[in-house]
């Protein structure tokens, strides 16, 4: 069957064609030259919507940022020639191409996590900036640089004119990072749940299966402790804090001698946490540093809460910390129920699928008043493990603590066969692109896949690339959204308008002088 080009040259630059052809192939170099010529726009795009502090946190859902970005979201796909607007409720911007049942979906998200300490990013959290060929700020990564990606890929298919087979929807959700996803109710009510897709929101080849996600607070309420006054620390549960501060009552000549005898004692980890010491009024604030990452990865940051607590539990005795106080029960759950363990082996929550890996559980964010500590606590787990059983085994652990449980949060762990229609078409597209032959893959995040059906998640981090969602230095580089928003168009064009990738044309190999032509 005669295959053409579907992209030609002309006032636009690199348009696509279209013709009366039966089939349609898709020229990769043409591809390249239509996302090139967007590249520039998109970039803009994601400068200005990183600048948009978007910050979700725990219990707030919804504010104005994200509200604000949403809109920017949606006057820009009106100017590239889509159909675009907020739902009732303004928290979540749908843009369309096509009518028609059986619609495409992308799902991605617009809210970020909290920056943490500024001084700790080489440039400012929410500058966008544009160094070294990457875009950085909190949210370029995870998950604006994806956003802007599809929202321009799928501008790309617009502008190529090719009839479509069915419908593409953009969805994009505001409160992804606090797993409050009720922003998507407005989705279910108004109708508009594709019948299958992805999420932006992880990384390629295609992830096809995801840990169960349990958010839950531990707390231990009773008697103010007579020398522990404070302990706090974190953001998000969903991420390793990188500091916490505790203080101590007393005199603070003697608390400063003893505390620094049990810092110098102290034994972490490599890489441990550093500790600051400083001497305040009627006693000692105790700082602990340590290093984010995502929640899904603990392994990979420095607790500091986790190391804080360690700490002060093993000077207890020194310092007179009550262990029957709240905060000394909450010491001990802490230093000993948790410890440095990342997988919930002490709490009887390790559970191992080959392929999926081990659980693994973060204590993401300390706080309450010195009569009632709360731990937040982020659990995921491979399938075989579920909810109802992670619950049971987590209040059987806190209950020698004096500690009650409350569930803020569960989501099943998440399955599609790797050989599913839609993983096999993704995985097909990806393959062409890179030449990468990584079978699908499963992971420890939680992403919007799980909130419909059929859905898994496709890129946009790359194999080998550096993973710094949820991290300091977020940064996206502008060739990676490049290389993303041509596999999305080639996806979208494959799975909405019927057309199949081309294989680079090789070039002829060279003829010796003389040779015939």
């Amino acid at each position: 069957m005669n295959c053409k080009s579907w992209f030609r040259a002309g006032a636009l630059g690199a348009a696509l064609l279209l013709a009366a052809a039966p089939a349609w192939a898709l020229d990769r170099g043409q591809i390249d030259a239509a996302v090139d010529q967007r590249l520039a726009a998109a970039v803009a795009d994601l400068q200005a919507w990183v600048r948009v502090p978007s910050i979700t946190e725990a219990g707030d859902p919804h504010r104005t940022d994200k509200v604000a970005l949403l809109r920017a979201v949606v006057v820009r796909a009106g100017e590239l020639g889509l159909e675009a607007r907020l739902l009732p409720g303004e928290q979540v911007a749908v843009v369309e191409l096509g009518q028609g049942e059986n619609a495409l979906g992308i799902l991605v998200h617009a809210d970020v996590v909290p920056a943490g300490d500024p001084a700790r990013w080489q440039h400012p959290p929410f500058s966008g900036a544009l160094v070294d060929g990457a875009v950085w700020g909190r949210g370029s990564l995870d998950d604006k640089g994806p956003l802007v990606a599809s929202l321009y890929a799928l501008a790309a298919l617009k502008d190529s004119k090719l009839p479509l087979t069915r419908p593409v929807r953009l969805i994009v959700g505001s409160s992804e990072e606090n797993m409050d996803w009720r922003d998507l109710d407005a989705v279910h009510a108004a109708g508009l749940v594709p019948s299958e897709g992805w999420t932006a929101d992880a990384g390629f080849p295609v992830i096809h299966a995801e840990k169960s996600y349990l958010e839950a607070v531990a707390r231990f309420s009773g008697a103010a402790d007579p020398v522990l006054r404070q302990l706090s620390g974190g953001v998000v549960p969903n991420s390793v804090p990188e500091s916490a501060e505790a203080r101590l009552q007393g005199d603070p000549a003697r608390l400063t001698t003893v505390m620094q005898a049990a810092i110098g004692a102290y034994d972490a980890t490599t890489p441990g946490p550093s500790f600051k010491l400083k001497q305040v009024d009627s006693g000692v604030q105790i700082v602990a540093l340590g290093k984010a990452a995502h929640g899904a990865r603990p392994e990979l940051g420095v607790n500091a809460v986790v190391h804080l607590a360690r700490l002060l539990h093993s000077a207890r005795q020194s310092v007179g910390i009550d262990p029957k106080s709240a905060g000394g029960r909450a010491l001990a759950f802490i230093a000993k129920g948790l410890g440095l363990e990342t997988n919930g082996a002490t709490l009887g929550l390790r559970h191992e699928v080959e392929g999926l890996g081990v659980s693994t559980v973060n204590l993401g964010l300390l706080t309450g008043t010195a009569q009632s500590i709360r731990a937040h606590l982020n659990i995921r787990a491979p399938r075989g493990l579920d909810l109802a059983m992670q619950r049971m085994r987590l209040a059987a652990a806190l209950a020698p603590y004096g500690g009650e449980l409350k569930i803020i949060e569960g989501k099943e762990a998440l399955w599609v066969e790797p050989d599913a229609p839609l993983v096999r078409s993704l995985l097909g597209v990806y393959r062409q692109f890179t030449g990468d032959d990584s079978a699908p893959l499963a992971i420890g995040g939680t992403t919007y896949a799980k909130a419909f059906p059929g859905f898994v998640a496709f890129g946009m981090g790359f194999p080998g690339g550096e993973n710094l969602a949820h991290a300091e230095n977020e940064r996206i580089k502008v060739d990676d959204l490049r290389r993303g928003m041509a596999i999305y168009l080639a996806t979208l064009a494959q799975l909405a308008a019927g057309v199949t990738l081309q294989p680079p044309v090789e070039p002829p190999p060279p003829q010796p002088d003389g040779a015939m032509r």
